[in-house]
């Protein structure tokens, strides 16, 4: 999947209509901001892009969540496996998230504890500073 550079300088994946933004906030920590609804059909590019992030080895990546309207059942399971993916690296992974969906769906899959979660960009950043 190719990706082209959308708003801001950040890039997608190609195909206008994806939710899924990828910038950096500083050199290794990029940051993938997710739009809307997170739904099946947006899962697997999402985890492909995440998960090539992580495989590059970054000092960490955000996963900016602020505007996710919805969050699909394999969605959930697709950040379980790019947290355990995250800590097998050893690279940090912080989610940013303000509304409880996000949160009650981690909880009723019972894996909100895999997960640092902020409620913004700056408190994340903030926490990597402070990791070791």
């Amino acid at each position: 999947m190719g990706y082209g550079v959308g708003g801001g300088g950040s890039t997608a994946p190609e195909g206008s209509s994806s939710p899924v933004r990828l910038s950096h906030l500083r050199p290794g920590v990029p940051c993938v901001h997710v739009q809307g609804c997170l739904d099946d059909a947006a899962v697997p590019g999402f985890q492909h892009l995440v998960r090539g992030l992580l495989d590059a080895a970054p000092w960490a990546v955000v996963l900016d969540l602020r505007a996710l309207t919805g969050l699909a059942p394999g969605a959930v399971a697709a950040l379980v496996e790019l947290a355990r993916h995250a800590g097998e690296a050893d690279i940090g992974l912080y989610l940013v998230a303000v509304d409880r969906p996000v949160a009650r769906a981690l909880a009723a899959g019972g894996v909100h504890r895999l997960f640092e979660i902020h409620r913004s960009v700056d408190s994340a950043l903030r926490a990597m500073s402070r990791r070791p």
